[in-house]
């Protein structure tokens, strides 16, 4: 949900698909669970079962390389650091003090600790050629449908409106009040909070096309037409706010 939409999008280049890419890794972060809760939740006898002691090694470079990427692609909305991020801290801190527990008892050498980064190098190649996959896969601009409101404006005029024509990126359009009011919404969505936007877009790119290739009739557009009403009344809210803030913000 949170990869990007476009190429455009990633400002990093391939490392932005990671975010989807490092599922490869999901086989290290079980063997690193299963190690973590044998520590602390089983408590088991043999602390120093070598299976452990590579788990919970694994598990702290995988959580501190995932707890980096979100640094540097996802970690700041303005001046403030994303609060979804001290998950991710929280779990690379208490693998690394596990891991530097095990290197004091002398239960982590330096021939585990190769064996640890042997084993994970082809999750780690797995992860980098899917996200270097995803990035090339992407497309060059930006997408701009509005998928479920463009098929529910193809009912009965007298019921969604009269369309009006347009330009938008450098097309000519025709489209009703609705249409029009969730496009401005998401602009200045867009704009006012991207991170939220992205997310969203993210997951609608891949529903909305399926959603609204149902929407065959008229009279089931219509039907669409008057279901997402409240969703069209809430946007001009929200944009009433947001341009309320605005002026705020500049008068303080």
């Amino acid at each position: 949900m949170m990869g990007p939409e476009w190429k455009g999008g990633c400002v990093h280049g391939w490392l932005d698909c990671f975010i989807t890419g490092k599922l490869a890794l999901a086989p290290l972060v079980l063997l690193a669970t299963a190690a973590l809760y044998a520590l602390d939740i089983l408590r088991v006898e043999n602390r120093a079962a070598k299976w452990i002691v590579i788990g919970v090694f694994i598990g702290a470079m995988v959580s501190s390389v995932c707890f980096v990427f979100g640094i540097v692609c996802f970690g700041f909305e303005g001046d403030s650091l994303e609060w979804w991020l001290l998950v991710p801290l929280y779990v690379a801190i208490w693998y690394s003090i596990r891991t530097v527990e095990l290197i004091k008892a002398r239960r982590l050498d330096f021939q585990k600790s190769l064996i640890s980064i042997a084993l994970s190098l082809p999750f780690w190649l797995a992860s980098w050629l899917w996200s270097r996959s995803l990035y090339l896969s992407l497309p060059d601009q930006a997408p701009d449908g509005c998928f479920i409101v463009t098929a529910a404006g193809r009912g009965h005029a007298a019921f969604v409106g009269r369309h009006i024509g347009i330009e938008r990126n450098g097309r000519s359009l025709l489209v009703n009040q609705q249409l029009l009011t969730f496009w401005q919404f998401e602009d200045r969505w867009r704009n006012f909070a991207p991170r939220s936007h992205r997310i969203f877009r993210s997951g609608y790119n891949r529903v909305g096309p399926v959603i609204a290739a149902r929407i065959k009739s008229p009279w089931l557009a219509d039907f669409v037409f008057l279901a997402i009403k409240p969703l069209e009344l809430l946007a001009k809210i929200t944009m009433r706010y947001w341009k309320w803030e605005q002026l705020r913000t500049k008068s303080v």
